[in-house]
């Protein structure tokens, strides 16, 4: 609270968080630097390598081919009618993704046999062109290697083997794509082993800024951690430093168990009715609500105290799980669809729906259990349980052999997931007051984001060289270490104590009548947060991979386009808060999202160019960027109008949101079947745009005044 006429307070330098962005800037410069001198090397050396061995297999398959045909024509079978030649071109181009077609054409230029998309339509070649250029003979574009058959001096016909002319380019640009990928992922990976490092190596001086902090804010109860790794080597300084400022603490506390001490003995003495008694349990009471002091009963129990946590150390632990699961996501739909033969009464589209709409589902339903069991047993444990699950759900996925499997093992790494996240929400909110809470927020939603970008394309990569069985268990090794790392890093084996006026989000039942009555809150649900992650779950986790599968795209590509939309959220989110704060058009913001959302279809839909998926995911993602943060104010602002408690009205918007994201795939698939894919994108963009334009009609904004403490 700032006194008027008086300035705000300039933030204090913090020299530590300078440091750790200076080590951070520096380390990422040179290895950006090092990583774009190995790239540019080895782009450069790649044209003149492999345009050679490109030719040179173009003419060992028309060698191989050629030889088989002229056994035919030994026999004096004509080109005309010899058994068998369509479906041994067919066959043979194939077989090879960097041979275009693969045609049979007699003396006169008719082709006899051909197989590639290239060729289709074509039905003769003028004997001009026959003997022309090989860049072009048959079509356009196209580099032709023929083959004389029969004999060398009259053949009886000529076979063709085309390679694309563009070819060389697009690999060239494939491969400069795989390696910025795969620079992109370095970079964050960096980043976070950076950021776990530099805080590990300052964990005593950062220990006590949080210590001061904590103090600051009235909160007495924190002790300094141990350091058993400090344990006997510590300097004679730093051990009087601490003995010192434990000392204070202890005093402070001291003084508040004497004083509450000599307010019971006088309620014995002179009687609760007392004025003066009265009086000075008025006055204790005041004191406590502006103070925290430890609990004597606690103390007198031996019951640790807290001690202030250092949250960057949650991040690695969450960054390595969620990798985890978004390995998966670009060929997770192609893996279901693998099973479609068990349920021959549904399409495969259908059957694709069904593990992807069932995690969700579960994953929706496990919240609010979750928040309670991660109380119960507390966080550490909570942690270590839901990485078991989600470990052992990956690894098992990968040894499914039955769709029934496949669904059971998805639901059990549902369960994991959704038990991690919730835990890892608590784990903020139990460490972090109403002053740093949202850097919190920012620290665990940061470590969501970092492995949406790393994620879908290391995944599809690991996939195209080491198939889907070998991505899912290393998955499962991932999930295993995160909850090995919490262990080890953040709680030091031992459960964290939950405040119970700070407990994770979740939805009381009694709260769902009032949210209800404000008309606001079921429109906002209604028509922002659910059609929201329909498309969030319809877009990527079923229709840009099926899409770009049906289109002949690798799994290393699908990855690269699922990686735009995290990538657009990292730039577009903290902008998108700051000026809906700034400007106060949450309202605006989230039905422009919407619209957005409708016209990120226009480049899937209006075109099949190689740029169009990934600029239509990217514009998605900026879309999705603009809502999020709007939606989660403006529930807690209508929690705050109706007098409800904050915390149960984000765990219910929680709730439908994820109950919506269930909906998704399956909504996605039923269309899909009816139509195409593409035609599927534009339905559920249609019904993003609609609903954000029924919002923006229905939903009334309240002018509230602001109120003292937040000025």
């Amino acid at each position: 609270m700032t006194t008027p006429g008086k300035p705000a307070p300039k933030a204090a330098h913090d020299p530590i968080g300078a440091l750790i962005l200076r080590l951070t800037i520096v380390t990422v410069g040179v290895l950006l630097i090092a990583a774009g001198t190995a790239s540019w090397l080895s782009l450069r050396s790649f044209d003149p390598l492999f345009q050679p061995e490109l030719a040179r297999k173009a003419q060992t398959v028309g060698e191989l081919l050629s030889t088989q045909v002229n056994r035919g024509l030994a026999v004096q079978i004509p080109l005309n009618r010899m058994p068998g030649l369509d479906s041994l071109l067919v066959e043979e181009e194939a077989r090879h993704t960097d041979i275009a077609y693969v045609a049979i054409t007699d003396s006169s230029g008719q082709i006899v046999a051909a197989a590639g998309k290239a060729l289709a339509g074509l039905k003769a070649v003028a004997p001009d062109r026959v003997s022309g250029s090989d860049d072009g003979r048959l079509v356009d574009g196209f580099i032709d290697v023929i083959h004389p058959l029969g004999d060398a001096l009259s053949p009886s016909g000529w076979l063709h083997v085309g390679v694309d002319s563009a070819y060389l380019a697009k690999a060239s640009t494939n491969l400069m794509l795989d390696v910025l990928s795969v620079v992109i992922v370095a970079v964050l990976l960096i980043f976070e082993i950076l950021q776990l490092v530099v805080n590990l190596a300052m964990r005593r001086a950062l220990a006590l800024r949080l210590l001061a902090d904590r103090a600051e804010d009235g909160d007495f109860r924190a002790d300094l951690p141990p350091d058993p790794a400090r344990a006997g080597s510590e300097p004679d300084g730093a051990a009087a430093e601490n003995a010192d400022i434990r000392g204070l603490l202890d005093g402070v506390n001291a003084r508040y168990a004497a004083l509450s001490a000599r307010v019971a003995d006088a309620a014995r003495q002179f009687g609760p009715d007392d004025a003066r008694v009265k009086r000075a349990q008025d006055g204790l009471a005041a004191l406590s609500a502006r103070f925290r002091f430890r609990d004597p009963e606690r103390q007198t129990s031996g019951a640790p105290e807290p001690t202030p946590l250092n949250l960057v150390f949650l991040r690695l632990p969450v960054f390595l799980f969620c990798l985890s699961e978004e390995l998966s996501r670009p060929f997770l739909p192609a893996y279901a669809a693998s099973f479609a033969s068990e349920l021959p009464w549904l399409t495969p589209d259908v059957v694709v729906s069904l593990p992807i709409t069932l995690f969700m589902l579960m994953w929706a339903v496990s919240q609010p259990s979750g928040a309670r069991f991660s109380e119960r047993v507390g966080r550490s444990r909570s942690f270590l349980v839901g990485a078991l699950l989600g470990s052992l759900g990956l690894a098992m996925t990968a040894f499914a052999s039955s769709l029934l499997a496949l669904i059971v093992w998805r639901c059990v790494t549902a369960l994991g997931y959704g038990l991690v996240l919730i835990t890892a929400q608590g784990i903020v909110i139990d460490h972090t007051t109403a002053r740093n809470r949202a850097g919190g927020m920012a620290m665990f939603i940061g470590a969501l984001l970092a492995a949406g970008v790393c994620g879908p394309v290391s995944g599809g990569m690991i996939a195209d060289l080491a198939g889907f069985r070998a991505t899912f268990l290393l998955g499962a090794g991932l999930a295993l270490a995160s909850g090995l790392a919490v262990c080890a890093l953040l709680l030091r084996g031992r459960s964290s104590p939950a405040r119970p006026a700070a407990t994770a989000a979740r939805p009381a039942m009694g709260s769902a009548l009032p949210l209800c009555r404000d008309l606001r809150f079921p429109v906002l649900m209604l028509l922002s947060a659910i059609p929201t992650k329909i498309a969030s779950t319809a877009f990527l986790f079923c229709l840009v991979p099926l899409l770009l599968t049906a289109d002949g795209a690798t799994k290393a590509e699908i990855g690269r386009v699922q990686m735009m939309y995290f990538v657009a959220c990292i730039v577009v989110s903290p902008l998108a808060a700051t000026l809906s704060d700034r400007w106060q058009m949450r309202r605006g913001f989230i039905a422009l999202g919407g619209l957005g959302t409708l016209l990120s279809c226009v480049p899937i839909v209006a075109t099949h160019a190689l740029w169009g998926p990934p600029l239509a995911i990217a514009f998605f993602g900026l879309s999705q960027a603009l809502i999020a943060a709007p939606q989660f104010t403006l529930v807690s602002q209508i929690a705050r109008d109706g007098g409800l408690p904050e915390t149960a009205a984000i765990g219910w918007y929680r709730l439908i949101e994820r109950l919506g994201g269930a909906i998704g795939p399956v909504a996605a698939m039923t269309v899909a079947v009816a139509t195409s894919y593409r035609e599927a994108m534009l339905g559920i963009g249609l019904l993003c745009g609609g609903s954000a334009l029924l919002f923006w009609m229905l939903f009334t904004v309240r002018k509230t005044p602001v109120r003292p403490q937040e000025a």
